[in-house]
């Protein structure tokens, strides 16, 4: 039996988080959510992380800054930085080819996320 993966949403929107908890709910992944950097730090401290989706403006800090540290922690581990500031068309996906990351501009498709997230950690 393969083992069960971990996916973290982080966003400083609770009903965002709730709406990517519904609709991920039966794809069988462990699902972590985090309204800030610091509960998401946390959470990766204590858990082995395969998938860290979060925006880049959080109440606490930076997306982007979160994603360094998960880089560092868990250096397999997908990194989706999603925001509604980024430059790239809306819906786009676009991938960092120095460090891996994945950027997604706002509004997201979830249906194409899943997809994307199921391609990438299985």
């Amino acid at each position: 039996m393969e083992p069960v993966k971990h996916v973290l949403f982080v966003d400083d929107e609770e009903e965002v988080l709730k709406i990517l908890v519904d609709y991920f709910s039966d794809t069988g992944y462990a699902l972590h959510v985090a309204t800030g950097a610091e509960d998401a730090l946390r959470i990766i401290g204590e858990t082995p992380i395969d998938l860290v989706f979060s925006d880049l403006r959080l109440k606490d800090g930076l997306g982007t800054d979160l994603l360094n540290t998960v880089k560092k922690t868990y250096p397999g581990a997908l990194r989706v930085l999603t925001s509604g500031y980024l430059d790239i068309r809306f819906g786009k996906i676009q991938e960092d080819q120095v460090d891996g990351t994945l950027y997604l501009s706002k509004p997201w498709n979830l249906a194409t996320l899943k997809t994307l997230i199921a391609q990438r950690i299985g």
